[in-house]
C-alpha cells in the first residue's frame, strides 16, 4: 500500500500502511527472534559440551577459559550473521553499515582490542599459568582464570583482582610459583659482643634438622657488623610449595633458640654525657 501523495492523508491510511508492514516483516521477526532464542540455547549446550571435551582431554587449564570465550563470541557472531540472512537485509548493506560504524567502534573498543591481544601474547608466552603465584600491576595471589578480556587473581585474604590483559602483558610481573625451588632469608639482629661462630653454627645446625629445607645449594650463614648491632642472615632453599610453612617454622625455631640460650638482643639506647 502507498500513502496518498498530498498532505491529505487520512489515519485509514496510516492504519493501512502500518499493517502492510506488519504482515510482511511481522512473521519474519517472529521467527528471527525464535532463531535467536533456540540458537543461544544450542550456543550454551555446545559450549558445555566443548568444556567437557577440554577436560577429558586434559587441556592446559589456562587455556580453556580463553579458548570457550573466543568459542562462545564466533558462535553468537555467526547466529546473528544468519539472522540478518533470514530478514533479507543483503550483506553487502550489512558490511557497509558496519564498516561506516568501524571507525567509532574501533576507538570506543581500542582498549578492548587491547586486552584481547593482550590475552592472546600471554596465552602464547605463559609467563604464568592457572594456579601460579604472581605479583602483578601492585596486586600479589593466585591466578585464578585467563579470561579474553582480563585475568583474575585470588589474594591471599580471598579477594577477587582483576587485571586487564593488555596491562598484564606490557608490564613487569613477578611469578613466585613458576620455579621448583626458591630461597628463604631469615636476618636476625643480636647485640655486640655475642659468639658469632656459636650461633651461626647452632642456627645452621637447626636449618638442617629441617628434611623439607634442601642440602643443595647448602644452608649459609651471612654476618653483617654495624654500630649498633650485628645482623645474621640466614640463607637456604626448600621447594616452592613449602615456602610458607618453612619460613614460619624456621622463625619460630630460631626465635626458640636465641630465647632459650639468652642470646642478647639489640636495643636502641641514648647515651648522656653530663658537663659540670
Amino acid at each position: 500500500m502507498v500513502l496518498n501523495s498530498t498532505n491529505a492523508f487520512t489515519w485509514n491510511d496510516v492504519l493501512g500502511f502500518l499493517k502492510d508492514i506488519v504482515f510482511k516483516f511481522g512473521p519474519k521477526l517472529i521467527i528471527a527472534c525464535i532463531i535467536l532464542y533456540v540458537g543461544f540455547k544450542v550456543i550454551r549446550f555446545l559450549c558445555k559440551r566443548i568444556s567437557i571435551l577440554f577436560e577429558k582431554r586434559n587441556l592446559d587449564p589456562s587455556l580453556r577459559p580463553f579458548l570457550m570465550s573466543i568459542n562462545s563470541i564466533g558462535l553468537k557472531v555467526l547466529l546473528i550473521l544468519t539472522v540478518v540472512g533470514y530478514l533479507g537485509i543483503e550483506m553487502t548493506q550489512f558490511t557497509a553499515i558496519i564498516a561506516s560504524a568501524g571507525v567509532a567502534i574501533g576507538l570506543a573498543l581500542s582498549g578492548t582490542l587491547q586486552n584481547v591481544a593482550g590475552g592472546v601474547v600471554l596465552l602464547v608466552l605463559r609467563p604464568f599459568r592457572v594456579g601460579d603465584y604472581i605479583s602483578a600491576q601492585g596486586y600479589e595471589g593466585t591466578v585464578k582464570s585467563i579470561l579474553i578480556f582480563h585475568t583474575t587473581l585470588v589474594t591471599t585474604d580471598n579477594k577477587v583482582v582483576t587485571i586487564p590483559n593488555g596491562a598484564l602483558s606490557s608490564g613487569s610481573m613477578i611469578n613466585y610459583t613458576q620455579m621448583e625451588t626458591r630461597r628463604i632469608d631469615l636476618e636476625f639482629n643480636l647485640a655486640h659482643g655475642i659468639d658469632l661462630d656459636c650461633v651461626s653454627n647452632a642456627i645452621i645446625a637447626i636449618a638442617k634438622q629441617d628434611k623439607r629445607i634442601l642440602t643443595e645449594p647448602d644452608v649459609v650463614v651471612i654476618p653483617t657488623i654495624s654500630q649498633l648491632a650485628i645482623s645474621i642472615d640466614l640463607r637456604f632453599w626448600c621447594k616452592t610449595g613449602d615456602y610458607w610453612d618453612v619460613l614460619a617454622d624456621m622463625n619460630k625455631q630460631v626465635y626458640d633458640y636465641l630465647v632459650r640460650e639468652k642470646v642478647a638482643l639489640p636495643y636502641s639506647k641514648i647515651d648522656i654525657i653530663k658537663q659540670a
